[in-house]
C-alpha cells in the first residue's frame, strides 16, 4: 500500500511539471522571451543564429489525443531581436 501511495505520489508530481499543449495558444507575434517562459517554462532545447534564436519545448497532448507511446508533441518558438516571430508544432505543414 505504500508503493502504490509513493507511485501516486511521484506520478502527480512529475505531471504537475508538464506543461499543456494548449499554452501555445496564448503565445503571440511579438512577445518577448521572458514573456514566452512564464507561459511554456523553460526549453528543453534552443538553437541560435545570428539574430535569430529557436526555443523547443515538449508539451502534453490533450487526454483524448494521447496514447502509450505518444503522451506530448514538440514545439518551437522562434524570436528575431528578442521578439516572438513565428511559433508551432514542430514538423507540422506550413502555409505557403
Amino acid at each position: 500500500m505504500k508503493r502504490l501511495a509513493l507511485a501516486l505520489s511521484i506520478a502527480g508530481v512529475a505531471a504537475g511539471c508538464a506543461v499543456p499543449a494548449k499554452n501555445m495558444d496564448r503565445v503571440q507575434a511579438g512577445m518577448s522571451k521572458d514573456q514566452v517562459q512564464s507561459i511554456m517554462g523553460q526549453p528543453i532545447a534552443e538553437t541560435h543564429s545570428p539574430g535569430k534564436e529557436c526555443a523547443y519545448y515538449e508539451l502534453l497532448k490533450d487526454f483524448w489525443s494521447r496514447v502509450p507511446w505518444s503522451l506530448s508533441d514538440r514545439y518551437y518558438v522562434c524570436y528575431d531581436d528578442g521578439k516572438v516571430e513565428s511559433f508551432g508544432k514542430v514538423g507540422a505543414p506550413t502555409s505557403g
